[in-house]
């Protein structure tokens, strides 16, 4: 059974860019490394998938423009199918807006509603393509590779695929958002039969949408490929002629001479108040806060209602009823009240307002905290997919 190389997985994540405009599909081409060229064969007056953005304009005016790429396998890959699905316009604001929807995925579980959004726009096109191909039999694996908000989008095509046609899937993402609550992750990852997620320790977009949107860590681990301190918009960047980015870090024929890692299993901690000023602007401490968020509320026996209800409501209303019950935890003993203010001192810090001290422990200010926090991450991711889009 073939996977594709770190290097034709970053190669395809990449490449598959030019194709957002009509006549680049020679440059596409030509852009892809030659493992992949000579693995795969692109017919893209046939196979250049195109459909409506998630921006405004576009879908205003029913502007179409290229998303993704089929391609067929020949030589050690013959019978194995690929898509290349690229970051797509009008998704910047989506994913760093408070107000995030859920909806219900194809898999009956909830993801993000503007990411779901746009792959239903996709679906007709990708459904047309791919059923001629996988209604056959003896067709072997379909890749599914995607780069920033692609990678969103080829982790659902991924999902529906394997539901779909019942084929042999593998999933590869570069700088990924979380794409949906903790069922579709655990749906996914017992769906999906390989999955490589790859981030770079300094890009921000791996680590939103916020809990409770989670990545896919149950059956496979994240392949960190930098591990360079502090987050910055340039983690996030593919990286071409020689500069910094995914195709330069996934320089690689073996997912095994990569460093595996599991940042998003749930690890129990407690944040103690005066340690605050040791955290940092880093992938290192989004989780751990992370963590010790979700251990007070399992401490305190509320975890399962938060669950539910992110089930019922949209983004913002969540996090209203996140503060609120982080509220009425602290007034439930003393020690609760110490590791609610612990929990809020390295949020603040972590935010860049490690000036404030936490002397409250009303909801107004809990759920001021939380605003700064998310804040702080939404800034820099938005400044990380002007890179790409």
């Amino acid at each position: 059974m073939n996977e594709l190389t770190p290097l034709m997985a970053a190669s395809l994540a990449n490449s598959v860019y030019l194709l957002k405009e009509n006549g680049r599909e020679k440059e596409f081409s030509l852009d892809l490394n030659t493992q992949v060229t000579r693995n795969f064969d692109f017919d893209l007056s046939n196979h250049r998938l195109t459909g409506i953005s998630g921006s405004i304009v576009s879908r205003l005016f029913n502007r179409k423009t290229g998303f993704a790429a089929i391609g067929k396998g020949k030589a050690s890959y013959a019978g194995d199918h690929v898509v290349a699905i690229r970051g797509t316009d009008g998704l910047r604001d989506i994913i760093t807006d408070l107000n995030i929807g859920l909806a219900g995925g194809d898999n009956s579980s909830l993801v993000h509603a503007g990411f779901n959004k746009v792959f239903q726009s996709m679906k007709p096109a990708l459904e047309q393509s791919l059923t001629p191909i996988l209604a056959a039999k003896g067709h072997g694996t379909v890749h599914c590779v995607g780069h920033s908000l692609g990678g969103a989008l080829a982790h659902i095509t991924a999902d529906w695929v394997k539901r779909r046609y019942k084929s042999r899937v593998c999933l590869y993402t570069f700088g990924s958002p979380r794409v949906g609550l903790d069922g579709f992750s655990i749906k996914t990852t017992g769906n999906i039969d390989k999955i490589f997620r790859c981030t770079h320790a300094s890009d921000p977009i791996p680590l939103i949408p916020l809990w409770p949107f989670m990545h896919a860590p149950y059956k496979s681990h994240e392949i960190l490929l930098s591990s360079a301190q502090g987050l910055r918009a340039s983690g996030h960047s593919m990286g071409e002629n020689g500069t910094p980015g995914y195709l330069n870090t996934a320089n690689s024929n073996s997912w095994g001479a990569l460093q595996n890692q599991s940042t998003e299993l749930f690890k129990e901690i407690e944040l103690k108040y005066p340690e605050r000023h040791q955290v940092t602007f880093t992938t290192y401490w989004a989780h751990r806060i992370n963590n010790a968020l979700i251990t007070l509320l399992r401490k305190a026996g509320l975890l399962t209602l938060i669950y539910a209800q992110a089930r019922i409501g949209t983004y913002l209303t969540f996090y209203d009823m996140l503060a609120s019950s982080v509220e009425k935890i602290a007034k439930l003993s003393g020690e609760f009240a110490e590791q609610t203010k612990g929990l809020l001192g390295h949020m603040l810090v972590f935010a860049g307002k490690g000036a404030t001290k936490v002397a409250d422990l009303s909801y107004r200010f809990i759920r001021w905290v939380f605003e700064v926090t998310i804040g702080a991450l939404h800034r820099i991711a938005r400044q990380a997919l002007d890179l790409v889009n």
